[in-house]
């Protein structure tokens, strides 16, 4: 219980002269409340140091690390409570070469208790804060700032919207987004009949400087600046249906996004490059199975729903509350059957592992352990952080060594390319759009930079991050994709660039012939080997090193090109002197087949 104000024992009991003269009673205290809110505990993974074995007896150090005996010494701490222990197989433990336990422990304890065993901790052991990761949504965050408490203000106007598509119909699940000038932002849904009121905070509406708004499936977004809005009746918006743009072809059979044609993918190779031998894992936020384009997705794991001896259900995976992983599902391996999506790798065996909402760094490393258990060939991750991990940066490493090619997302803030996509060992894949393919009144026409577009009309995104780590881009603007329900819808972000990279490495996989031995060693020059033949596969577009890589791969025009080529045996080197000459060969008919080479 909670401490309790003093009281006199008067003002606990009552006067029997008030009852007795009918006077009304004294109002009984309000009992007090069980529990005061309080500051969450906070969660800590521990792990060994990869190659802690190996450290020096002579400095007095103790190599073993011993996963149960630390589990126990935390189990004795009453400040400590163990949530989960996240321990690989015997494949992953054999793929891990010389180096100590892989099992993680994750555990909550007060910050104080946290930083004390940060500071104690075993030279070979890591301690280190579990932190949540963030997919990386297409939503415009460089609008405005966020509100910070000291300026939050009281006056506030209640804005009407109604958003109805171009015959006059509600639309519904509608997100609204109004950006005031002072750093505000105010957030709204449209129900069942296509009405939202957000609560814009200042006083008055002149200080708008945006409104955006997204529509969940099959409906162009609209991006409006400086929106004149009442504040006395509904403000009608507008949305087209995305098949009303003359530049996209939507619905075809099967349906090709110019991302898709822009890499290279065509009726013509279709039935050829399939992707058919690839095992392909999604790590993100689930996918729904239900749409027409993704009814052969039948293998997943949800991190998001643990049961009580931590492992993760094998059903709710299907259940894709963000529509994020959705969405890179499509790009990644649409069936497009019946006018529906043609991902790259149709025919592949695909894993969704469900990180969100809500999935941290222990997540995203027994997901990790997942790929490298079941001998996943490449790993789709638009997902990143602020933050570091050395347990994740190891693991990574791990599972390079255990064949397992990491494509990552750059990140969507503009700034240093975000973790874990600068880990050396996985690929990393900026955004560029393409312009024309999207109507001039959505936010897409709003991530190129004035003074950056090419000569054939491809432009990097402005939100996409930059760095020596990018190794290749890939369309991220504008793309459309699959969502849950059956719908599709045109998202940006890195999110939407590394699927397409992905694909093209499952294509690797399933056709180049120096994978089809499908028992052949699975090291890090597997995964070196697929990395070198995207990369190789690029067009260079004329971009700066860190927001383009070597350029844009056409990997389908790649693969049925040099299908009967020598076979290369060179180790993937990013740094390599040739490789700038290396990836002009063969891939300038793809651009050129669109007018853009």
């Amino acid at each position: 219980m909670a401490d309790q104000p003093e009281t006199s024992p008067d003002a606990r009991t009552k006067p029997a002269t008030a009852k007795q003269n009918g006077q009304q009673e004294p109002a009984a205290p309000a009992a007090a409340p069980e529990k005061d809110i309080a500051p969450r505990k906070l969660q800590y993974m521990f792990a060994a140091r990869r190659g802690a074995n190996l450290l020096p007896m002579a400095a007095g150090i103790e190599p073993a690390f011993d996963a149960q005996q630390v589990l126990e010494a935390l189990q004795r701490m009453p400040e400590v409570t163990i949530v989960r222990r996240i321990r690989p197989s015997s494949f992953s433990v054999l793929s891990a070469g010389p180096s100590a336990s892989q099992d993680i422990i994750v555990a909550t304890t007060t910050p104080e208790h946290g930083q004390f065993l940060e500071r104690i901790a075993h030279p070979g052991m890591i301690v280190e804060r579990d932190l949540l990761l963030k997919h990386l949504s297409d939503l415009p965050t460089a609008t405005a700032q966020r509100v910070t408490p000291a300026r939050v203000v009281a006056a506030s106007i209640d804005v009407k919207f109604h958003v109805q598509d171009g015959a006059g119909q509600p639309v519904p699940e509608a997100q609204i987004c109004v950006y005031t000038g002072n750093g505000g932002e105010a957030q709204a849904a449209t129900d069942a009949s296509g009405n939202a009121t957000a609560t814009v905070y200042g006083g008055y509406l002149n200080d708008v400087v945006a409104l955006y708004v997204k529509p969940h499936a099959d409906l162009w977004e609209r991006f409006v600046s400086r929106p004149a809005l009442s504040a006395d009746q509904p403000n009608v918006i507008v949305l087209k249906r995305l098949g009303e743009f003359a530049a996209v072809q939507f619905p075809a059979n099967p349906f090709l996004g110019w991302g898709q044609r822009l890499m290279g993918l065509s009726g013509e190779n279709g039935g050829a490059l399939t992707g058919r031998g690839a095992k392909i894992a999604i790590i993100d936020s689930g996918c729904d199975n239900s749409h027409a384009a993704l009814t052969h997705v039948k293998l997943g794991r949800d991190y998001t729903n643990l049961s009580a001896s931590g492992e993760p259900n094998e059903q709710s995976w299907t259940l894709d509350a963000l529509g994020h992983g959705t969405h890179c599902a499509g790009v990644i391996t649409g069936n497009g059957q019946n006018g529906q999506i043609r991902g790259f790798c149709p025919e592949a065996e695909i894993h969704v592992l469900k990180l969100f909402p809500g999935g941290a760094f222990n997540n995203l490393a027994a997901a990790i352990h997942y790929c490298i258990d079941n001998q996943i060939d490449v790993a789709n991750c638009s997902l990143g952080s602020d933050a570091t991990s050395e347990i994740i940066q190891q693991l990574i490493q791990t599972a390079r060594e255990a064949g397992v090619a990491l494509v990552v997302a750059a990140g969507n803030s503009s700034g240093p390319v975000q973790f874990p996509a600068a880990v050396p060992g996985v690929l990393c894949v900026s955004a560029v759009g393409q312009q024309g393919e999207y109507p001039a009144d959505t936010y897409h026409a709003q991530t190129a930079e004035p003074g950056t577009i090419l000569v054939n009309g491809l432009f990097p995104a402005k939100f996409s991050c930059r760095g020596s780590e990018v190794k290749v881009c890939a369309p991220g603007v504008a793309i459309i994709s699959t969502m849950p329900g059956g719908g599709y819808a045109s998202w940006d972000g890195t999110s939407m660039a590394a699927p397409a990279i992905t694909g093209s490495a499952g294509l690797v996989v399933a056709h180049h012939p120096d994978f089809a031995n499908r028992q052949g060693p699975r090291n890090a020059a597997r995964v070196d080997r697929i990395f070198q033949i995207v990369m190789g596969a690029a067009v260079p577009l004329g971009l700066d090193p860190t927001l383009g890589g070597v350029g844009l791969p056409a990997v389908p025009h790649a693969l049925l090109a040099q299908a009967s080529n020598a076979v290369s045996t060179d180790v993937f080197d990013p740094n390599e002197a040739g490789l700038q000459a290396a990836v002009r060969q063969g891939l300038s008919a793809g651009l050129a087949a669109f007018g853009l080479a």
